[in-house]
């Protein structure tokens, strides 16, 4: 990564247990393993959120700060960071060539919530912010897993569980939400059928009659909405408006609303916790804050976040987003994925795509997982377009999986032209 100009090299913060701390920007360095550990860490993880605060919104990292604790000398420390230095670069090099209006994506360890990528994007440089932390995005259908989460967990239904429904799929009017007639018209449809192909008026009629605003209320809060995500960078805190009202709470459940928004990163976190049997870890960005003798003042302990749902609801929730992959909206990416060696690593993920205005254009979403042995990891990507599509977010996220895998699993083909 470039250095920064010099007004832009050294930011101050003042932290609890810091009176003055300086940053420098620099390149990006892999992480190493630790040489020295404290039992007693100086620095907490919201002390480094607020390190990084200003200078993540720059897309860029500090490697280097000037530490002066009180009542003593300053100290020059460096920061290792989680990132995996190929897949970071990978995808860095993937928003250049297909160069979407806007675009983020987030990659990171289910077990631990280790980030291994963070990008953001924007094709003529409009927007400072990191657009991978900021939760101004409509999460779209992306929250029908909240609501399928709900209605698995709380009101017993399954993948197999037979659905009536009137009018199109990705529709939503009031009459196929307040009536319920059942006609000629009326089309029957698997519950694991429509979240693959995220059929709206399925999940409205759901979210109205069978979850319920105080069920979707809760799990939208286990999964991250309306509550700070603890870490050590500072995530914008998604949104999820529930109603009371019929009407209201099916756009809701359905995601057919501009009112429930999130960021990339929590949508990775969501797609995490159903691949860790419902444990949502906490995401972090920096393993070790070190001074230059190799005194650990900082190392990360992996901390769950919340506990979104029991396993055998993660294990069918798993069932519907490997459906979404194979035969639903992303089958289309995913064509001749699941060939040769990539046949042994096991993916899903839910799209969702919605009009917006911050910033404006088509928001198109993949939040997803992927694994093999061993290794597993979570993803979201998000793409805008204000005119001209340029590329799906589930194909860069496809890329990303055969990029991240290729390595790990023996003999994997080169990554497929589209």
């Amino acid at each position: 990564m470039k250095k920064l100009g010099a007004q832009r090299a050294r930011v101050f913060f003042t932290l609890i247990c810091l009176s003055f701390v300086g940053v420098t920007y620099g390149k990006m360095v892999p992480v190493q393993p630790f040489i020295k550990t404290s039992k007693k860490m100086i620095l907490t993880k919201d002390n480094v959120a607020q390190v990084l605060a200003a200078s993540a919104s720059f897309y860029e990292f500090p490697t280097q700060f000037e530490l002066k604790l009180k009542g003593m000398e300053k100290v020059q420390t460096k920061i290792q960071y989680s990132f995996d230095a190929k897949l970071q670069k990978n995808m860095e090099a993937l928003f250049r060539v297909y160069m979407p209006d806007y675009g983020a994506f987030v990659a990171l360890d289910v077990k631990t919530g280790r980030v291994l990528s963070m990008v953001s994007y924007s094709k003529l440089k409009r927007n400072p912010d990191n657009l991978a932390l900021r939760a101004s995005f409509p999460s779209a259908s992306v929250f029908k897993v909240v609501t399928a989460t709900a209605a698995i967990e709380e009101h017993n239904i399954l993948g197999n569980t037979v659905i009536p429904f009137n009018g199109r799929n990705h529709t939503l009017y009031r009459g196929q939400i307040l009536k319920s007639n059942v006609t000629k018209w009326t089309k029957f449809m698997t519950f694991k059928e429509a979240f693959a192909r995220s059929v709206n008026t399925v999940f409205g009629r759901i979210g109205a009659y069978t979850v319920g605003s105080d069920d979707l209320r809760q799990y939208a809060g286990r999964f991250g909405f309306n509550r700070r995500i603890a870490g050590d960078v500072l995530i914008q805190e998604g949104r999820a408006l529930i109603p009371q009202d019929l009407w209201g709470l099916a756009e809701s459940a359905s995601g057919f609303t501009r009112d429930n928004t999130m960021s990339p990163l929590q949508g990775a976190l969501i797609a995490a916790s159903i691949a860790n049997d419902g444990v949502m870890m906490e995401p972090y960005i920096v393993e070790s804050i070190v001074k230059s003798d190799n005194t650990v003042l900082y190392a990360v302990e992996p901390k769950i976040s919340s506990i979104t749902m029991d396993r055998t609801t993660a294990t069918e929730i798993r069932t519907l987003m490997k459906e979404t992959v194979l035969h639903g909206t992303s089958r289309g990416s995913f064509r001749g994925f699941f060939k040769n060696r990539f046949a042994a690593v096991d993916v899903g993920g839910k799209t969702g795509s919605l009009t917006g205005f911050q910033p404006r254009g088509k928001y198109d979403w993949f939040v997803g997982y992927a694994g093999s042995g061993d290794h597993r990891i979570a993803l979201a990507a998000l793409t805008i377009h204000e005119k001209q599509w340029r590329v799906k977010s589930s194909y860069l996220a496809r890329l990303a999986i055969e990029k991240y895998f290729k390595d790990i699993v023996p003999h994997a083909k080169t990554v497929a032209k589209r």
